[in-house]
């Protein structure tokens, strides 16, 4: 086929028409198996005759024709098409266009729970929400704006102009599309010939799958580093004095000198801005060199390809545990049942697999399924950052459309769990994945402190202003009272005016130090440094995976001491996500789980030991034959108890690892050997396979390894002591050349996928105990008969039920959709026929499953769930009876457990007749085909089965924390900070985690906002503020606002993402209301929270509330939160480098959060504030030096201090206190910061470097200058002295003073500070010293020969140097003594209190021997966490 006419072949190929039966007959279209499929023109007439009409409200909408005849209906848009309903509303078809009667329905869909919210710079398509009736215009969707949730997706059609995306391109930024796309079409790519021009191609304008997180380009990387270093005034500043200073009439340096300080600034920044942005590109590189096997058709099988290669359009083949590398279809699975399983922890936060299953249709095709016969095209939207919103339709080569959703795609980034393979076709590829467009891209952050510092630069700038105007004054005043003055007072050809204005810009020149940019130069250096010492502090290293704090983000140290806001993430980041079965009670038994299997050899496993008292209550009966009758009772409870346990939950097993039959080359290999035992209990299908695709092109399998996904790890490096396990195996080489179609005599080993938990995705998707782990990583299976089963679970919790079953030999050996296999001691293997799953959710609170016992027949319902669903359910019995009595003590067993913080679980169930569940089944299907009120029918069905129920026991389950969160979380909140857990995971979870954790305590009032309408929401807010400022009429009861902890009523918050769609929708005009409430609780709690939302929380609060926040994550749903927040840290111990790379600071656990904050953080904000008014006050102090001088020299702008004293002033003879300042001092020691967590308050509030902060330094600074020049001017008055000896004694006495002054500073003397002032005042003498002797004439500059060893030959010089710094420092001494005794600050008085208790003994404890009349000195410890301790020092 000629592409040149490939629109007409096409259109003909799709031209059929509408079909008007009732039946709603589906259009036919005829496809050739070798047709090319380009759709350059169709897709748009497609769109103009006919659209998708969207529904997006509560109520019922009714779609009516558009104006305009239909010339011929298209077969990518049915006579009705899509109708999608985004809420609980319902569409009503009207009549189709053309007046036909009959017209076809399409498939009605309900939006998710959970919708995206984009960032606010985001602009919709002007949407018509105005009537209930959307009219379908003649071209594209029509959407009727929603009363209850806002929606946004991203949309692109026609492409902009070259020109534009060419800037685009430089500027990494995505091109914005002229017309908005409404939805696509994908083709599958072999059918498309494969050397067709990507123009022509019908997927070839989509993106490629190559990613880039990077935010330069080599082209981009020298303008769009200079646009955001001119972020800085200075820079900006000394950019004009060096063009200015190339003006012959007014320069007043060398113009080459004058450049080299603003280079060396530049310069210095780019490469550190180079170096985190090559970070970026190194982690980028890493994920798009990973591999994955794709169908190629011209040689008829998978070939292993990159990342970066893949397509949409393609086929692609995956493996257990292998990573989805962008959003699939799902066309096949392993599963017979065409079911598959994935983990979406990195895209929401969430470890429980999701069940995933083939498209419509397919389930039937999964033993003859080949990829080479998909000629089906799909549909499908635009992309969107929803992640669960996906709607979309495949088209069969019969016209036939299947409705495809969320339950058959794959998202980019999920890991493949309990499935041996699956394929399906890519239909968004690189950066129009839903985890790409959900991955905010980098940001330059700017610290509060330096934008505090950029102001009082522009008010140096002012002041520089002001000295220099003044300047340009008195030198029009001058020459005006000296009218007859010549050269060189008085240029010829000039006029006073002139003068004076020419004398503006030479005061510019002289004056430029007033602008301080060696204070950036020395800045980023501190911070190097701080961030070395970090980097290097024992007190961050994790042994257990032998990581250190890392700093990606070198220019915002000093914001960790002012965080106010704290957003954590919980799983992974709080939690361990290892729940741990600790308590069971039976019958009113209890019986404790205290230790863990092989705990002296292992830490770290999940599997507790047997009771041994429950263990010789369930074999009672097998143990003594004549066992009493109750005993008998209780055994046969406890054996019921624990088959509920095994039963009543999703979890799926497998008694081998997962392995596919196809390698990494495409190859299809015969099981043998280890499997054949196997495969009776395991369903291999077998892909086909033809002589072509053994012997097509004769490629090499020598050159094709197992497939790697990803590379070894960034820091792999640091572990040359570890070999970096490939995510697949490499396969044995075979004859590279396979053409003989005989059968060869070769023994050919089948290649088992045994993937671990991959390096960047982490090890916390896998809900797998270690024993398991090390098990399924194994290069060998023994026979499955001796393995313990694989378990995968939804749910942690209920693999720590499973496995307690199992501890107790009650094992769960296999589960299908219609049956699970259970084994006891007691009764041996039996087969339950599952009848129905009622599964959990947040409003019941408890799952049931339905069974019919294999021996007795008997139906029974096995039900577990929280307490307060359960206990209300339970069948009445009489008060005194023994049923009571054992609710009673389990309802007392419950509590107890509750307040050792454990999750609980009540076990009941109920003996159903076969007529009553016969009734129940018959309203539970009328129930879930109804149209109307289908949650609420649902839920009525679900109460009626769920009731009459018989107590079995409960269980307590431990969420283990990570070590130290209670303790960190304690400290942070008593500094003041105010701390949020936005999750992905359910309410329950989340609030037990939170009592956990210590966030939420019992005598807290809960305060819920989980409403599903705008209206509900806002009706909650406003209800819980009147009551709040009922109790509190005076609004004195803010904690956030003053930062203290509410001293009458303590709250906590818990919000859901479905309330935060509507309150974060602008508008709303809920936002302000809801952060004002929670501004009046100690302690907020998001709960089912997408990844943009959790970033738009902390963009809400940062500009609505003005706070600085801090964003604490560990997975890919947690990089948005991170870069949005003014400091961004990822947990780098288990979960992966995708939060770690988007992170400012990566920790390894959270518990060194603590003393992260609390000392380094308040540290490096003490740090750079000093030195930074320090560099403010030495530069204005030299400046005022030399404006006093022109009162002297007839303001002629002629400088006494030599030109080269003047720029190594800051560069050579005042550099190193700043540095020892802002890197070594500390103003309190690092026990006293974490013993008084509330001395983090001193930056939290800003209280060192304030507004006035900059004035007062201006004063000391005229003070100080003032003082010195006019006693040296008074000293020197009427002598001979030469000027430039004059500005050398000025110059000597400055430095003396500025040393002096950095002195009175520290507030901590190490040899780094003595070091520091003494190499400076000697690199002073030393370069004046050589520069006077060896210097005759350098640089063009006057002759400074001998000056400074004549000056030093005089007595003056040694006595004014004395009695400047006497006076000139003697204000501040006394101030600073003033603010010690006086009013000292918290810090202050804090050390205050510790010295003096050191003094009077306290602290110390000393204990005397009888036995051996010898005593012991001791100190105790910090007695903050651990009470009592005690460690001997003497």
């Amino acid at each position: 086929m000629s592409h040149t006419r490939i629109g007409e072949n096409v259109i003909s190929d799709l031209n059929v028409e509408a079909s008007t039966s009732s039946a709603g007959a589906s259009s036919s279209v005829g496809f050739n198996a070798g047709a090319t499929y380009t759709f350059p023109d169709v897709v748009g007439r497609a769109v103009e005759v006919r659209g998708h009409a969207r529904s997006a409200s509560h109520g019922d909408g009714a779609r009516t024709a558009g104006s305009g005849g239909i010339a011929r209906p298209s077969a990518l848009k049915s006579a009705r098409g899509h109708q999608r309903a985004f809420s609980q509303g319902q569409i009503s078809g009207s009549e189709a266009a053309g007046g036909s009667g009959a017209t076809r329905p399409g498939h009605s869909r309900v939006g998710s729970k959970t919708d995206f919210i984009l960032p606010p710079g985001h602009k919709e398509v002007a949407e018509n929400a105005t009537g209930s009736v959307s009219k379908a215009s003649g071209k594209g969707h029509s959407r009727q704006a929603s009363r209850s949730e806002s929606i946004y997706t991203l949309r692109r059609s026609a492409p902009p102009p070259l020109w534009r995306r060419l800037v685009s391109f430089l500027m990494r930024r995505t091109p914005r599309y002229e017309q908005e796309e409404r939805y696509r079409i994908v083709v599958p790519n072999h059918t498309v010939p494969p050397k067709t021009p990507r123009k022509e191609h019908p997927n070839g304008k989509r993106p490629d799958n190559k990613v880039r997180t990077t935010k330069y380009t080599l082209l981009s990387f020298l303008p769009r580093n200079l646009l955001e270093q001119f972020h800085r005034v200075a820079n900006l500043y000394f950019i004009f004095i060096v063009l200015l200073n190339w003006f012959p009439a007014i320069n007043a340096f060398g113009k080459e000198i004058a450049m080299i300080p603003v280079m060396f600034v530049l310069g210095v920044t780019a490469v550190k801005d180079l170096f985190e942005d090559r970070r970026r590109h190194a982690s980028d590189k890493r994920i798009n060199n990973s591999t994955c096997r794709i169908y190629q058709s011209e040689h008829d099988r998978y070939k292993k390809v990159l990342w970066k290669e893949v397509r949409v359009g393609d086929l692609i083949h995956l493996s257990n545990n292998e990573v989805v590398p962008a959003d699939i279809l799902l066309l096949r699975s392993s599963d017979p049942n065409g079911l598959c399983y994935i983990d979406t922890g990195h895209l929401d936060g969430e470890t429980n697999l999701k069940q995933r299953k083939v498209a419509r249709g397919f389930t039937e095709m999964q033993d003859v399924f080949e990829p080479s016969k998909f000629k089906s095209i799909i549909e499908v939207d635009a992309p969107t950052t929803k992640i669960y919103r996906f709607h979309g339709a495949m088209i069969h080569s019969s016209g036939e459309r299947v409705p495809v959703g969320t339950e058959n795609l794959l998202l980019r980034e999920c890991l493949l769990k309990n499935t041996d393979f699956v394929e399906g076709i890519v239909v968004y590829a690189g950066h129009e994945t839903k985890a790409m467009l959900n991955n905010g891209g980098p940001r330059y952050k700017r610290s509060t402190l330096e934008r505090l510092m950029n102001q009082d630069v522009i008010w140096c700038v002012i002041i520089l202003f002001v000295l220099c105007l003044l300047g340009a004054i008195g030198c029009k005043v001058w020459l005006s009272a000296h009218p007859k003055l010549e050269l060189p007072f008085r240029s010829e050809d000039t006029n006073d005016t002139s003068e004076a204005f020419l004398a503006f810009w030479t005061y510019i020149i002289i004056l430029q130090i007033m602008i301080p940019l060696s204070l950036y130069v020395t800045l980023e250096m501190c911070k190097i440094i701080q961030v070395y010492h970090i980097h290097n502090n024992v007190d961050l290293y994790d042994p257990l995976v032998d990581k250190r704090l890392e700093c990606r983000a070198l220019n915002i140290t000093e914001e960790l001491g002012q965080i106010q806001y704290i957003f954590s993430d919980k799983t992974g980041t709080l939690t361990e996500n290892r729940m741990i079965f600790r308590h069971c009670t039976i019958a009113g038994i209890d019986y404790n789980h205290p230790h863990m299997q092989d705990d002296s050899k292992s830490k770290n496993t999940l599997t507790v030991l047997a009771n041994p008292k429950l263990a010789m209550d369930l074999n009672y009966q097998l143990v003594q034959a004549d066992a009493s009758i109750n005993k008998q009772i209780h055994a046969a409870r406890v054996q019921e108890f624990l088959v509920l346990l095994a039963v009543c939950n999703t979890v799926v097993c497998a008694h081998h690892p997962h392995h596919d039959l196809m390698n990494a080359s495409g190859i299809v290999e015969q099981p043998q050997g280890v499997y054949e035992a196997s495969q009776s209990s395991v369903n291999i299908v077998e892909m086909p396979t033809t002589p072509s695709a053994l012997s097509a092109n004769e490629y090499s399998r020598l050159e094709e390894s197992r497939s790697v996904t990803p590379s070894p790890p960034l820091n792999a490096h640091l572990h040359p002591d570890r070999k970096h396990v490939p995510s697949l195996s490499p396969i044995t080489s075979v004859d590279s050349s396979p053409t003989s179609e005989l059968p060869t005599t070769k023994t050919i080993r089948p290649k088992i996928l045994t993937i671990p938990s991959l390096s960047f995705l982490g090890a916390k998707r896998n809900n797998l105990t270690d024993e398991q782990k090390s098990k399924a990583s194994q290069s060998s299976t023994p026979s499955p008969q001796d393995l313990k089963p694989i378990f995968e679970a939804e749910s942690p919790d209920e693999l720590a039920l499973v496995d307690a079953a199992y501890t107790y030999h009650c094992k769960l050996l296999k589960r299908t959709p219609t049956s699970v296999a259970v084994e006891t001691a007691r009764t041996g293997k039996l087969d339950y026929e599952i009848l129905n799953v009622l599964p959990f959710d947040s409003t019941r609170k408890c799952m049931s499953v339905i069974i019919k016992h294999p021996i007795t027949k008997k139906i029974i319902l096995y039900c577990k769930g929280a307490d307060t669903t359960i206990l209300p359910n339970l069948a009445s019995v009489e008060d005194d009876s023994e049923a009571q009595k054992l609710i009673y003590l389990t309802q007392q067993q419950l509590n107890a457990y509750a307040k050792k913080g454990l999750r609980v679980l009540v076990m009941a169930k109920r003996t159903l007749s076969t007529v009553e569940y016969n009734e129940w089944l018959r309203k539970h299907n009328e129930a879930e085909v109804a149209q109307e009120n289908l949650e609420k029918r649902l839920m009525e069905s679900f109460a009626a089965i769920e009731c009459q129920l018989t107590l079995l026991g409960a269980t307590g389950i431990e969420d283990r924390l990570q070590e130290g969160v209670p303790e960190t979380l304690a400290s942070l909140m008593a500094a003041g900070i105010v701390v949020w857990v936005v999750t992905g995971d359910k309410p329950e979870t989340a609030i037990n985690i939170a009592y956990s954790a210590k966030l939420f305590s019992p005598h807290m009032e809960q305060l819920k906002i989980m409403a599903r309408s705008k209206e509900a929401a806002e009706t909650t807010i406003y209800f819980y503020l009147n009551e709040i400022e009922r109790q509190n009429p005076e609004g004195k009861d803010s904690n956030h606002s003053s930062g203290s902890q509410n001293k009458n009523k303590s709250r906590a918050l818990i919000v859901d993402g479905k309330t935060l769609t509507f309150i974060l929708d602008r508008r709303s005009n809920l936002t302000k209301p809801f952060l004002k409430l929670t501004t009046y609780c100690n302690s907020v709690l998001c709960c089912r929270t997408t990844p943009l939302q959790k970033a738009y929380i902390v963009k809400v609060v940062k500009e609505e509330l003005k706070m600085r926040t801090l964003a604490i994550g560990d997975g890919a749903n947690d990089v948005s939160m991170i870069q949005t927040a003014d400091i961004g840290i990822g947990i780098s111990g288990q979960e992966g480098m995708q939060a770690v790379m988007a992170a400012d600071f990566s920790l390894s656990r959270f518990k060194y959060l603590e003393r992260f904050l609390l000392v380094h953080g308040h540290w490096s904000y003490d740090r750079l504030s000093n030195m930074i008014l320090y560099f403010f006050y030495k530069n204005a102090a030299f400046v005022f030096l030399i404006f006093w001088y022109q009162l002297y020299c007839g303001f002629s702008g002629s400088v006494m201090i030599d030109q080269m004293y003047l720029m190594l002033y800051n560069l050579l003879f005042t550099s190193l206190p700043p540095l020892a300042i802002g890197v070594y001092d500390q103003d309190a020691p690092e026990h006293i910061l974490r013993e008084n967590p509330h001395l983090y308050g001193r930056g939290r509030l800003g209280k060192v470097y304030r507004t006035n902060s900059f004035l007062l330094t201006m004063i000391d600074a005229i003070y100080q200058s003032l003082t010195v020049f006019f006693i040296c001017q008074g000293v020197y008055a009427d002598s001979e002295i030469d000027i430039l000896e004059y500005g050398t004694v000025v110059t000597t006495a400055c430095m003396f003073v500025m040393l002096l002054h950095a002195a009175i500073e520290t507030r901590s003397w190490t040899i780094i500070q003595v070091a520091s002032l003494i190499l400076s005042i000697g690199a002073f003498y030393v370069y004046s010293v050589l520069y006077n002797s060896l210097c005759v004439s350098c640089f063009g500059l006057p002759s400074n020969y001998w000056i400074i060893q004549h000056a030093m030959s005089t007595l003056n010089y040694w006595l004014v140097i004395p009695l400047s710094c006497v006076l000139a420092l003697l204000p501040r001494f006394l101030l600073r003594i003033l603010h010690t005794v006086v009013f000292p600050d918290d810090v202050t008085r804090t050390l205050m209190m510790h010295r003096r208790a050191l003094r009077r003994g306290e602290g110390f404890l000393v204990s005397w021997s009888r036995s051996t009349s010898a005593s012991s000195i001791y100190r105790t410890t910090d007695n903050r966490h651990k009470n009592n301790t005690l460690t001997a020092v003497g």
